[in-house]
């Protein structure tokens, strides 16, 4: 296995002794049941894993839930124990950076946040600093809705029959919706017009995003929520036409009735596509017909699709019996749990995962669920705790193990503003949250760092890349920059540096200390001599070229590109 680290380490960082290498290979309060009595057993254990230390495993789960390193008192607290480890993990399922973290994960899967929606910005008249603003909060409508569910520890079901939506001052003030009176960021709200509740069902958010078209007729929508709801991906079945006429030939509407092949599919898409009628629009790019719910339309399936609503064979009325129907299918509770482990495990499940899924179906379906004890299980599995893989693990186990993660965007960001108090916004956008605009007036660096825009990526990277080490190297330096400066020459810093001023030396005691609690914080380990007489040697070099003040930037904008920092 080559070592791709290698090349993008700075000098100065590491270990150097070896004590927090993290080679990666080309591959607040309360707490929550446990779901069992320690490590959640696989059902066939496995031998291939190597589990990581108490402070690791700490600093992987704070990343995973709230986004932040562990704070030096959970750091003490857990030590070397598991048993505290998940002590802290149920109150970290607390935490109220939770949403934001899961509004993360969520939209890796459900692809909503993208920069390009066919209404834009300026039909509602909007100034063009909005337009970032504007497109973020129509995608993460849904995955708000999502995330509130998880946070607020209610069964997984309400996200397909809640009576509400998610909505924040921008959408209230724009859509149709009562948004809270005086209310502030995102709250529950309901819509106003005369559409049903159905939970994600029925939010513009989901279906600006997968929008359909006359000659569709929703059937794209259809094939969405088996995607979403049912990890069933209608549009990954091999279809094959050898010896049928073409559809020049039949037309789409008499083969999709006649062709065995194509009937196979439609006889269960068709039903389901007409129940979304009140959202189909027989015009395009057009904001009053997108933004609201059209009552009148629900029974144009008769003369569009002539299929009588139902869900694989099961009779309904409309979308709220859809919501009903879908919450009572026993493949929307299994494809919770394994949205939820894939997300948690960071990467696609496996054929041999099944047995580890069926064994945290059960712990979802005894805990009433509620996705909190489900995570909570999934982070004590082989997968999740494994930080290596032994030497013999086959080729195919390796290629499909990731068992040393890489920062993406999202999380990168966050990490970033919590630690060093720093955010890359151009014209109102955090550039590592977006791509371009609807001028291509302004381009952000999401992709470029492994993201997903919604359409043309749909899964984050797991591997280091150019662009995403060109655009770790240009964050790392502003951000160091910045964090310094603060704290050494203000009041109101972000609290990086505690022990220094801007006139310590690097022989005094508060210079070592100050090595000592950054390595700590950063990167979840006592330094090691090596690796303290280096980083001291690039300062010194630094302050004089300069001074102390751009040296503890240089210091700092080089420990967030090792990858002991960008790891975990």
């Amino acid at each position: 296995m080559i070592h791709l680290w290698l090349a993008l380490a700075c000098s100065g960082g590491g270990s150097g002794d070896g004590s927090t290498d993290k080679d990666i290979e080309t591959e607040d309060s309360g707490q929550v049941e446990s779901p069992a009595d320690g490590p959640l057993p696989d059902p066939v254990p496995d031998t291939t894993y190597v589990e990581g230390d108490a402070q690791t495993l700490l600093r992987r789960a704070s990343l995973d839930l709230r986004g932040v390193f562990p704070s030096r008192d959970e750091r003490e607290r857990v030590g070397a124990d598991l048993a505290q480890l998940d002590a802290v993990m149920s109150e970290m399922v607390h935490d109220s950076r939770l949403e934001e973290r899961l509004v993360s994960l969520f939209g890796d899967q459900w692809l909503t946040r993208t920069d390009v929606f066919e209404i834009e910005y300026h039909d509602y008249f909007l100034e063009v600093d909005q337009e970032y603003e504007f497109e973020k909060s129509v995608g993460e409508e849904p995955l708000r809705l999502l995330a509130h569910v998880v946070v607020e520890d209610r069964p997984w079901t309400e996200i397909v029959t809640a009576d509400y939506t998610m909505a924040n001052e921008l959408l209230g003030s724009l859509w149709p919706v009562d948004y809270p009176e005086g209310g502030e960021g995102w709250q529950e709200a309901k819509y106003n017009d005369g559409r049903p509740g159905a939970g994600v069902l029925t939010t513009n958010g989901l279906w600006w995003r997968y929008v359909t078209d006359v000659s569709n007729k929703n059937r794209s929508r259809v094939a969405a929520i088996n995607r979403l709801l049912l990890c069933n991906d209608i549009l990954s079945r091999p279809v094959s036409f050898a010896g049928s006429a073409s559809l020049a030939e039949e037309g789409t509407e008499n083969a999709i009735n006649n062709l065995p092949y194509c009937v196979s599919c439609h006889a269960s898409i068709e039903p389901v596509a007409g129940v979304f009628f009140g959202f189909w629009s027989p015009m395009q790019y057009t904001r009053v017909e997108y933004e609201r719910y059209h009552p009148e339309r629900e029974f144009m399936w008769r003369d569009y699709l002539d299929a009588e609503p139902a869900w694989f064979g099961q009779p309904i009325s409309g979308l709220v019996d859809l919501g009903l129907k879908v919450a009572a299918d026993p493949r929307f509770q299994r494809c919770g749990v394994e949205k939820m482990t894939a997300a948690l495990w960071r990467r696609s499940l496996q054929m041999n995962d099944w047995p580890t899924i069926d064994a945290l179906l059960g712990e979802f379906e005894d805990n009433e669920l509620r996705m909190k004890p489900l995570m909570l299980a999934i982070m004590k599995t082989q997968p999740y705790r494994a930080v290596a893989l032994i030497e013999t693990a086959t080729e195919a186990v390796v290629d499909a193990e990731v068992t040393t993660r890489m920062m993406g965007p999202a999380l990168f960001h966050q990490v970033i503003t919590d630690t060093f108090g720093y955010r890359w916004e151009f014209q109102g956008a955090d550039q590592l949250d977006t791509d371009s605009s609807f001028f291509e007036e302004r381009v952000g660096y999401r992709v470029l760092m492994g993201g997903v825009d919604g359409y043309s990526i749909t899964s984050p990277s797991t591997m280091p890349s150019l662009t995403w080490s060109l655009s770790v190297r240009r964050v790392a330096q502003a951000a160091g920059a910045h964090a310094a400066v603060a704290d050494l020459t203000t009041d109101d810093g972000p609290g990086v540096l505690i022990h220094v001023t801007g006139s310590t030396e690097a022989d005094d005691d508060a210079f070592s200390d100050e090595l000592v609690q950054l390595h700590e914080r950063l990167y979840g380990s006592t330094p090691g001599d090596l690796w303290v007489d280096s980083i001291t040697d690039l300062w010194v070099q630094m302050e004089s070229l300069s001074d102390p003040v751009t040296a503890w930037g240089g210091v700092l904008s080089t420990m967030i590109r090792d990858p002991a920092f960008l790891t975990y």
